[in-house]
């Protein structure tokens, strides 16, 4: 993935240039996106895609690399990376409260793992079931699975925070674990 710096200062542009080396997975696509407006005076935001061979439904999701000289409350830093994954999931764990706990301890592991170094994180699970009404009767109910979160970086290193991100995302749509001989049953 190919990243346009050109409006972001340095040293912020030294710490992003490694998000550019992140391969990930086979399933995962990644693109630079515009950043939200007003979120930051600098941000760069990716987008990561899933494409399951054998499901019309994808995980998505937005991460957002940030930094304001101001250090806004609640960040605790200049820095600040915000995140949001969804991804479809089954309706009977959709129903189930532990469901929703999960992807906040995958994304603290999944960061580890990848050797981010983090403070400050923040951030709401949620499960959805959805349910068709008048012309939409006939549509089966549905679940989602979704995660948004915060956190401060305490490297200067960001390309783990993308990494960990990748491997949450990948976690909460279903995709077998990367490093194993897990494979699909059909």
């Amino acid at each position: 993935m190919e990243l346009d710096l050109n409006q972001i200062s340095e040293p912020f542009a030294g710490m992003l240039r490694g998000l550019s080396l992140v391969t990930p997975r086979d399933e995962i696509a990644l693109i630079q996106i515009p950043s939200p407006k007003g979120i930051a005076p600098e941000a760069v935001a990716i987008a990561a895609e899933v494409n399951h061979e054998t499901a019309s439904d994808h995980g998505v999701s937005r991460l957002v690399f940030c930094r304001d000289p101001e250090s806004p409350e609640g960040w605790n830093s200049e820095y600040r990376i915000i995140g949001y994954a969804k991804s479809p999931i089954e309706v009977e764990m959709a129903k189930d409260d532990f469901t929703a706990a999960m992807p906040w301890e995958w994304l603290k592991d999944s960061l580890t793992a990848a050797g981010a170094a983090f403070a400050h994180e923040a951030g709401t699970t949620t499960t959805v079931v959805s349910t068709g009404h008048g012309s939409l009767i006939g549509q089966p109910q549905h679940g989602e699975l979704e995660i948004r979160a915060s956190w401060a970086p305490t490297d200067f290193d960001l390309a783990p925070h993308l990494a960990g991100w990748i491997e949450l995302l990948a976690l909460i749509s279903g995709l077998p674990p990367k490093e194993s001989k897990v494979v699909r049953l059909g």
